[in-house]
């Protein structure tokens, strides 16, 4: 199989527009003319012995509204048991863009200039299951967090449950640490003391 070969020259006269013609016939004679190869696939299955697609080995699950509504999921009563080994995280997205540096109290202040505190540091606070009270779990806790973070966006927040600790920790810059805890105790009506944890040095501030 051989492609069209075209030739770009200036119009000077038909005698040297064969010249050209002849001396490109002279220069493609020695050049091999065959066909392409035809293509084969590197798989020698026919339309007949082709393989199904892959699937998987078991159906998907169907979920119920039922099931939504009792909270147990695609795995069935089961799944509330599993649910209760693992982590949830909960993004509290601070409202009206960048936060100013709030007030802090003396107390507060001779904490940061003890352990010589970065305003940035990350720390976290500690929510356990004494602070719910007799009539509250952690896990009532930890949905009315998620509901009062909705309105009342907090500063530099993210926060998770400790299933298997019953416990909830609330993450935020050290530098508004005391304003979340006050945010904390107060939305929450935590009850008894709740503690300020830093990394390597533990708890730092109890409120």
């Amino acid at each position: 199989m051989m492609e069209d070969v075209v030739l770009y020259h200036r119009l000077e006269g038909s005698d040297g527009l064969n010249d050209l013609i002849a001396t490109t016939e002279k220069l493609l004679e020695p050049l091999p003319c065959r066909p392409p190869p035809v293509f084969s696939p590197w798989f020698a299955y026919s339309s007949a012995e082709r393989p199904p697609p892959i699937r998987p080995a078991k159906p998907a699950p169907v979920i119920r509204a039922a099931d939504l509504k009792n909270g147990s999921g695609m795995n069935g009563p089961l799944n509330s048991i599993s649910a209760k080994k693992k982590r949830s995280w909960n993004v509290l997205a601070s409202k009206g863009g960048r936060q100013r540096m709030p007030s802090l109290s003396r107390r507060f202040y001779r904490t940061l200039s003890a352990h010589a505190l970065h305003p940035h540091q990350r720390s976290k606070w500690v929510i356990s299951q004494q602070n719910c009270g007799a009539a509250r779990d952690i896990e009532q806790v930890w949905r009315a967090l998620s509901r009062a973070a909705q309105r009342a966006g907090l500063p530099t927040c993210n926060a998770n449950i400790q299933r298997e600790r019953a416990e909830i920790w609330v993450f935020c810059d050290v530098m508004y640490s005391e304003q979340v805890g006050h945010f904390l105790k107060e939305r929450l009506q935590l009850s008894g003391n709740i503690a300020l944890s830093v990394h390597r040095l533990g708890d730092v501030f109890i409120l």
